[in-house]
């Protein structure tokens, strides 16, 4: 999502949006519509690196927690450090996802996501900066083909504008814990990011994920994260 901010902010969203926060499936930065259950929790981990033609890339990490809490809803916190040259900033995140209509089987999942971003430039204080509400449906398509859409609003408090956001992602279970996924997605102020990913289930408790997206904007960005998550 591109929306025109002050330079020292772009840092922090860049790898934020790159990370896949806001309770994505990772490595998708498309939400889908299943929700932890009342106790279940999740941990992960995300590194990123983002590189706009010509501009220096920005780096950086996000760590992230989300529990069920019963009522069909998961809360999220996470938090994103990021270094574009010498500037540095740092980006907190409270979010959640309440299903509006369980998926079961291959049936239709319907939910709603929520979240508020605050950010800071390496020598200001933390302002909350991003407001945003998304819509996300999950079907499965086929055997071993799943697919998730989102339809979404974002506020920037910095840019005093309203974005409306979209998302279409494709999963495909290869077998082995091996998935494989597509997806583009973008908002209505830039052109669309094109992404690919894989997820490897180590264990019913661990998986391990990776990404790769491109953005045909001016200048052409390239972005890509490695991560892992871990369920308890």
């Amino acid at each position: 999502m591109t929306l025109h901010r002050p330079a020292h902010l772009l840092a922090a969203f860049a790898v934020f949006a790159l990370c896949g926060t806001a309770q994505a499936a990772r490595p998708l930065a498309t939400e889908d519509a299943d929700v932890l259950e009342r106790g279940q929790c999740e941990a992960e981990g995300v590194i990123a690196q983002s590189k706009p033609s010509g501009e220096p890339s920005t780096r950086g990490w996000t760590a992230q927690g989300a529990c069920g809490i019963g009522i069909n809803t998961q809360l999220a916190l996470a938090y994103n450090r990021s270094r574009t040259d010498d500037a540095d900033a740092s980006a907190l995140l409270f979010g959640g996802k309440t299903a509006i209509l369980s998926r079961e089987g291959d049936g239709l999942g319907l939910s709603l996501a929520f979240g508020l971003v605050s950010a800071k430039a390496d020598t200001g204080s933390m302002e909350h900066e991003l407001t945003y509400l998304n819509a996300v449906a999950t079907r499965e398509l086929a055997r071993g083909w799943t697919g998730h859409a989102n339809l979404g609003w974002l506020r920037s408090e910095s840019a005093s504008a309203n974005s409306t956001t979209w998302n279409l992602a494709v999963e495909h279970a290869l077998g082995n814990g091996v998935d494989l996924m597509g997806e583009v997605y973008g908002d209505d102020r830039a052109k669309p990011w094109i992404g690919v990913g894989a997820r490897w289930a180590v264990s019913d408790k661990l998986s391990l994920n990776a990404n790769w997206a491109t953005q045909r904007e001016t200048p052409r960005v390239n972005a890509w994260s490695i991560g892992f998550k871990l369920a308890f």
